[in-house]
Order: structure tokens, then sequence, then C-alpha cells
């Protein structure tokens, strides 16, 4: 099993990464996250970065963060687009804009599109992750009902778009993010064709409760645009025991391929704590016989206090894997 690191702070945790420390602890692969309103000023910073990760043997991905805030696990990300692009923001069934751009807007597709051609061409990375693309939903409030959405559901289903989050307006929204993940691949994959994109679908141990348009694993592997899945591990959000979440997702995981055979990769919180159990979980991850565990992030893994106790240790286990 492999095990790979998310960089997860921007321009200034670039500065402080340490690419021998983490090759002497057995890491393998980076996952850079890059912010739109970063990179609108710093691209050639990441892009050394990247150059220099990749020359020392590591694999990188991007994962574009904040990008009209429709690739955003974290509200708190600022998006220069949502801004100043109120007219394409998703909106809710109360009629109400949301602080989220819709990915069935063709205007945001073709600035996002641009956007990810451009960063393609200047990371030179192995690889995209697209974390968590959704639609708005809180409290039984969902979106989207802008003109473009129901002009597509109406197309697709020759009645007017429901104002209840009923099935086949979930599946409509599974459907769209299946869209917009194929625009995000081809425009990534017109710079360079050997390109993966992986998807991150919102971190959920009952898929039965997500209502953001990515709760069909099944559906999203199936698509020919998507390479794999990244699962992110809630045990400490949902108090469950970390070895039953990672043994309980890896499983759905595999139940969901349909002979697909593409790789489920596991995303565990990590840091120096006892709590956190970091070491138990990556040998637990191994057990299920996953394919690659992704730590987060650098700072709390290797930047914490007690991280000097806990590198021979990552060490020792990922030497035995």
């Amino acid at each position: 099993m492999e095990v790979g690191i998310c960089v997860a702070g921007g321009v200034e945790e670039l500065e402080v990464v340490d690419l021998a420390m983490l090759r002497d602890a057995g890491i393998n692969s980076i996952y850079v996250g890059c912010y739109e309103n970063e990179m609108r000023w710093h691209a050639e910073e990441y892009a050394a970065f990247v150059r220099a990760a990749a020359l020392a043997g590591f694999e990188v991905c991007v994962i574009p963060w904040g990008y009209g805030k429709v690739v955003d696990p974290d509200p708190a990300i600022d998006s220069l687009y949502v801004d100043t692009h109120r007219e394409h923001l998703q909106v809710d069934s109360r009629g109400r804009r949301c602080y989220k751009a819709c990915p069935n807007n063709p205007k945001f597709l073709e600035w996002f599109a641009s956007e990810m051609r451009t960063t393609a061409w200047m990371l030179e990375a192995h690889g995209f992750l697209w974390d968590e693309p959704s639609f708005y939903f809180s409290r039984g409030v969902w979106a989207c009902r802008c003109e473009y959405c129901q002009r597509l559901f109406y197309a697709a289903e020759n009645y007017a778009l429901p104002r209840d989050l009923n099935e086949p307006v979930r599946a409509f929204r599974r459907l769209s993010i299946k869209v917009f993940v194929l625009a995000a691949a081809a425009a990534v994959q017109a710079v360079d064709n050997r390109l993966y994109s992986l998807v991150m679908p919102s971190p959920a141990l009952d898929t039965t409760q997500d209502n953001t348009g990515t709760d069909d694993w099944a559906d999203l592997l199936d698509s020919s645009a998507i390479d794999g899945i990244a699962l992110y591990v809630p045990w400490q959000e949902h108090q469950v025991d970390p070895s039953h979440a990672i043994q309980e997702l890896h499983t759905l995981a595999q139940a969901r391929q349909r002979g697909t055979l593409k790789p489920c990769h596991l995303w565990l919180a990590a840091s120096p704590r006892p709590q956190d159990r970091t070491i138990e979980n990556i040998v637990v991850a191994r057990r299920t016989g996953c394919p690659r565990v992704v730590l987060t992030d650098y700072t709390t893994v290797f930047r914490a206090q007690g991280s000097s106790r806990m590198v021979p240790r990552l060490r020792d286990v990922n030497a035995t894997g």
C-alpha cells in the first residue's frame, strides 16, 4: 500500500515542505491544494513546487479548491469568481442565490474549463482530484433551480423541475455532477491526455444521507472521465471507531466497483496525537487491501508537536508495506 500526504496550507506552506523528510518517511505521493484566489498571483510558486516534487520522484496530484466554490470542501475558502459573478450562482428551493456557482451554468463551465487547462499546463502534475463537486444542500433547502437547471431538467423529463428533492431531482443532480467532472477531465486532458482524474464524494458513512450529488459511487466509477475515487474517513465527525469506519468505507467502495477495478483511496485525518491513531489506522487500511492512504495534512502531521516521535514510526510502517 502507498501512503501520500496532502499539502493544504497554500503558498506559504509550500515554502516549508521538506521533500527529503517526506521521502525518508516513506511518502510517495503529494496532493497539492491549489486555491483559486492564490493561483491568480502565485501560480509560479505552485509550479516550482510541483516541478521540484516530481523531480524528487513523487507522484503529484493537483486539487483545485475554491473555484466557484463548486469544488470546495471548506466554505471559508474565498472565490473571486463567486464574488464577481452573482448571476451565475445556484438558486435554492426558496428562490435565493447561494454562495456557490452552478455547475450547469455554461458561462461558469467555460471559465472553469479554461482555468483548469491553464493550471494543467503550468503545473505539470500527474493528475487532478476533484474534491466534493457538489450542489448546495442544507437543512432541507437544496439547489439548484436556476434557469439552466430548469431547462435541462425539462428537456430530460418533459416536465417542470419539482420543488421537492425527490428521486428524479436527485438523479438529475447526480448526472449534472458527472457531466461537470467530464468537462473538467476533458479540459486537463486537452493539455496532456495522461492526466488522471479522481473524485472525492462528500464524506459519508451512509450515502443515503448525502444530498450533494455525489452519493452514487457506482455511478461515478462507471464514468469514463473518472479514473478512481478518494474517500475521506469521517470517523471523528461521526464519533465511531476508526477501524470500523475504514473497513466499512472500503467494503462499500468495493461493492460499488461493478468490475471497473478503479482505485479507491482512503483519506485519513492524521497527527502525532495518540487519540488520532495515525499509525494504527494506516495498518488497518493496509489490511483491508486499500491501494493508497492519503494523510491530511502536511502541517498537522509533520509540523505539529510530537511529529519528531511519529516520523520514525511512520517510516517503519511504510517500509513494511
